[in-house]
């Protein structure tokens, strides 16, 4: 028993210092259950919000950022720098999205240019089409010049502005707006743009201080010289008083504004052209005038003259009979006279433009018969969808008006035939004829003679690309040939028509 108790003493006592322990043990686990809980909860909150702050919120902005950077927002900045390992990428980031705002700040300011110049482009194409319409429009150079000169002024908003024509390095002041008669007066010399100089350069110079003062309060005030010429001629010039900053971009208008003063110098130039036409078509007219009095009313006229004196032989021998025989002659001549001048005034008062051709033709002809009932008139027409420019009409009936004429004076016919025909070949005609004395050698010379006639009715055919043959024998009548291209008349007539569609 003794033995058993002390070899079995230590292990009680172990076994009691080991019970002990684990009831000690137990009892402090269970008093620090809370706070191991409390402990690993700090530290997984702690954890996570690292992770948050070093990793996760700074891809958040990272993708925010980007999705700015998308939708077109190169301004789009980072809210705050991490630090750490994401530190060095959103440095370069930045760098390249301050690359991108200012490769966007730069491409906006180009299309800015770049529209401004389109704007401006668009505005000068504008202004020289409403000059090239303007110039088949107006029937006025001075109206279109000052027409203008208002559009100019406005465009680069000028303060004064002035149009002046040279002619023979004579300067006459065309119209002006808000310039007074003084400074008009010495424009040229004050501002050394002298238009009678002959200069055919754009120019853009600073006026004097006196002008400045004078006129613009003390403004810098530059004058903007367009000299309007056609070719190397000068013929106008158009000056703009204005502020520099009117034209800060001087080299995109010189283009413009040389072309109107191109344009405007050919509409200067066509009106000068215009009116020496139109004294020529007035000395032709004159001259076939007295052609016509020459060939009719002169020669009845000497042979009323002629009969008067034998009339008055007659009577100085008392012949009863042949005095009375004299008398019906003159009254027959005085008779043809009045005939002839009644022609020459429905000649003469007929309208420069033709309404219709066929129809004034008809007309003509219906005339001629009423003053000529001896004579028969066939007309026959076979002209078929053919359009002819006025002007080509004008002189078709004024050759066929003659012709006529020529027939009722010297030919002693019975029968007249007036025939339009068209050919195959593009060509066209007008056959006038009749059986009459006809002659020999027929005169086409201007000068006079019973057959100037002929002379006058071939100036007008060739006015028109056309030409006139005369076929005659004594005896056997007279037959007259007008030929031309028609296919070349009709385009001629269509833009005619679609010209006058234009402007209407």
């Amino acid at each position: 028993m003794n033995n058993y108790l002390n070899q079995s003493g230590p292990t009680l006592i172990a076994g009691a210092v080991v019970g002990l322990v684990l009831i000690t043990a137990g009892i402090l686990f269970t008093a620090l259950f809370p706070w191991l809980i409390v402990a690993g909860t700090v530290i997984l909150a702690y954890t996570f919000w690292k992770l948050w702050v070093i990793y996760v919120k700074p891809v958040n902005q990272l993708k925010h950022w980007t999705q700015m950077i998308r939708a077109g927002d190169f301004e789009a900045q980072f809210s705050e720098h991490p630090k750490g390992d994401y530190q060095g990428i959103f440095k370069e980031l930045q760098f390249i999205g301050e690359m991108l705002r200012s490769l966007s700040r730069d491409a906006e300011s180009q299309l800015q240019k770049h529209t401004t110049h389109i704007r401006q482009k668009t505005r000068s194409l504008s202004i020289l089409y409403d000059v090239a319409s303007s110039i088949n429009l107006s029937r006025s150079v001075d109206s279109l010049l000052s027409q203008f000169l208002h559009t100019i002024t406005e465009l680069i908003d000028a303060q004064v502005s002035v149009a002046y024509l040279v002619d023979d390095q004579e300067v006459e002041l065309l119209t002006h707006i808000n310039a007074n008669e003084e400074l008009v007066r010495i424009n040229a010399r004050q501002c050394l743009a002298s238009t009678a100089s002959g200069t055919l350069n754009i120019k853009l110079i600073k006026c004097s201080d006196s002008i400045k003062n004078k006129y613009f309060d003390g403004q810098d005030i530059y004058l903007l010289v367009v000299p309007l010429q056609y070719q190397e001629t000068l013929l106008g010039a158009y000056n703009f008083y204005l502020r520099r900053s009117s034209l800060d971009d001087f080299d995109d208008y010189v283009e413009l504004f040389t072309s109107i003063g191109r344009h405007l110098g050919a509409a200067i130039e066509k009106s000068h052209l215009d009116e020496e036409a139109t004294t020529l078509s007035i000395m032709r007219e004159r001259t076939h005038i007295a052609n016509e009095l020459h060939d009719s009313l002169a020669q009845t006229l000497t042979s009323i003259r002629f009969q008067v004196r034998v009339l008055d032989e007659t009577l100085h021998q008392g012949d009863e009979a042949q005095t009375w025989a004299e008398m019906e002659k003159i009254e027959a001549a005085i008779n043809e006279a009045h005939t002839e001048i009644r022609e020459l005034i429905a000649h003469f008062r007929a309208p420069a433009i033709v309404a219709n051709l066929i129809s004034s033709i008809e007309q003509t002809i219906d005339r001629f018969r009423q003053v000529n009932d001896e004579i028969q008139v066939f007309f026959q027409n076979e002209w078929d969808d053919i359009s002819l420019p006025a002007e080509t009409e004008f002189h078709i009936l004024r050759i066929i008006q003659e012709s006529l004429t020529n027939i009722r004076k010297h030919s002693d016919a019975s029968n007249v035939r007036i025939m339009l025909s068209s050919h195959a070949d593009g060509r066209c005609s007008v056959l006038i004829e009749d059986d009459g004395v006809g002659f020999s050698e027929p005169k086409t010379s201007l000068h006079g003679g019973e057959h100037i006639g002929l002379s006058i009715m071939g100036d007008r055919a060739r006015r028109f690309g056309g030409s006139l043959n005369v076929e005659s024998e004594p005896g056997e009548g007279t037959r007259i040939v007008l030929e031309f291209e028609c296919n070349n008349q009709t385009e001629k007539a269509d833009n005619e028509l679609e010209s006058t569609r234009t402007h209407h």
